[in-house]
């Protein structure tokens, strides 16, 4: 049984995805429940498709009488549906001697899944820079790709297997755990709280995004919606807002071991944006947020988002000496917000970061140099071990670290509190950034809640807008 698959080029030129099944990417058993019609996928430029698809052609071809054939139980959140069919996670026979070759088994078994309509709508072209880089932490903004709400059973478990594909055990964790964060403020009932901070606040990166490096403005582009922050008084839990189900998962490029990719997933207080060229991956721009910033449950499960990020933060602060400590004091800032935030389609990689400031790291005392690593690990072994390794080996080698920067702000008197409003890390290096900004909740609003953000100077989006 041979399975096509066919090609419409809506802006350039791409490398057709029969070259998969010719080069054996995709096998039979991968595409199990295709029933062997024709497949087709269309390339899309971001300027006619960027916004999510909830119809089905159930006439289409047989990969559409899959979405009939599986329903979605539609009093369930995407979280809750995933874990209902926690057996099925990993499930496709997809193991393989390399990382990526999984991720594209992955990726290709759930395309099988899609309509041709939905195809569509989660398939960019590879030129498409405003694609590459429309992303946000906030709620309520236009992402690119289909939502995990618009995905039947079987086609939300395809899609998290290729999630699981891409990231490491920690990783996958922090990925669920933002996912269950939404939910769980989502439902949150704050009635009983006592509240600390202005009752009128909103997500402080719509309307403060910290003052951006000179000449970078990240204007959205036209018919992109920058999203606002929920307004009005009190908490904004228990909305739609806030739910698993408004994040999503979008491909740019040709999924294959051999060419050059992006995968994009992300939402409220998550962007992934994982570029592969030719097997090699870079995964940055990386935004996670985390509110609440400590353990919760949640559909009868535990969840602790950045928590281990956090003690290893603190840990590294602590293991200073009082000299290095102030030092790394960045004397008259203040930060409301991450400083190289979204990019918001601009298409173009912002180049002009702020003067490295702060302490040295080759200046920190042993046990602080150890902690400075542990910090930058914690968010490099988030991938797959194909993409971690040449990350570490760039940005922990001896001349890295020599020219890498740790730095902080806030109140001098308290030092590092996490439970204060405006407390801002940051490590610094040739290539590897990375900020955290305590912020007062949103939703949750007598305590603090993180956002982070990892870039690479040199390779963010693989260097390929």
């Amino acid at each position: 049984m041979i399975f096509y698959f066919i090609i419409r080029i809506t802006a350039m030129k791409l490398n057709a995805l029969t070259s998969a099944v010719a080069l054996g990417v995709i096998t039979m058993t991968q595409l199990v429940g295709c029933g062997g019609e024709t497949l087709k996928v269309e390339l899309v430029d971001s300027t006619s498709s960027s916004t999510e698809t909830t119809e089905t052609d159930t006439t289409a071809d047989s990969t559409a009488d899959t979405t009939t054939e599986t329903s979605t139980n539609e009093s369930l959140t995407s979280l809750q549906r995933v874990l209902a069919n926690e057996d099925e996670t990993s499930a496709a026979n997809c193991e393989s001697d390399t990382d990526i070759a999984t991720l594209v088994c992955n990726v290709n078994v759930f395309l099988a899944t899609l309509s041709e309509e939905q195809q569509a709508s989660i398939l960019y072209n590879w030129s498409d820079s405003t694609a590459k880089t429309t992303w946000s932490n906030l709620p309520g903004v236009t992402r690119n790709g289909l939502k995990f709400g618009d995905l039947n059973d079987e086609q939300l478990t395809a899609a998290f297997n290729v999630l699981k594909a891409a990231l490491s055990e920690e990783g996958y964790k922090d990925f669920f755990g933002t996912l269950a964060a939404d939910d769980y403020i989502g439902t949150y009932d704050a009635s009983s709280t006592t509240t600390t901070t202005d009752t009128t606040a909103t997500d402080t990166a719509a309307t403060d995004m910290g003052t951006p490096p000179e000449g970078f403005t990240g204007t959205p582009p036209e018919g992109f919606d920058s999203g606002t922050a929920p307004t009005g008084a009190g908490p904004m839990g228990g909305s739609d807002t806030y739910v698993s189900d408004n994040f999503s998962i979008a491909f740019i490029g040709n999924p294959a071991a051999d060419d050059v990719w992006m995968l994009q997933f992300g939402g409220h207080h998550m962007a992934y944006n994982i570029t592969y060229l030719y097997g090699e991956g870079y995964p940055t721009p990386h935004h996670l947020g985390a509110e609440p910033k400590v353990s919760f449950q949640v559909h009868e499960e535990t969840y602790s988002t950045l928590v281990d990020e956090s003690e290893k933060l603190q840990a590294m602060y602590a293991a200073m000496s009082d000299a290095e400590f102030s030092y790394a004091y960045l004397s008259g800032q203040s930060f409301s917000d991450v400083l190289m935030g979204p990019d918001n389609g601009s298409g173009v990689m912002p180049t002009d970061y702020p003067t490295s400031e702060g302490i040295l790291v080759s200046d920190l005392n042993a046990d602080a140099q150890a902690k400075v690593k542990e910090v930058m690990l914690a968010w490099i072994n988030d991938y797959s071990e194909d993409v971690a390794a040449p990350l570490e080996a760039a940005y922990l080698s001896v001349e890295a670290l020599a020219q890498t920067y740790v730095a902080w702000a806030g109140d001098e008197t308290t030092g590092i509190d996490v439970d204060t409003d405006g407390t801002y890390m940051r490590i610094d290096g040739p290539r590897f950034w990375l900020e955290i900004i305590c912020q007062n909740g949103v939703v949750i609003q007598n305590e603090t809640h993180y956002h982070t953000i990892f870039r690479d100077k040199a390779m963010d989006y693989g260097n390929s807008l």
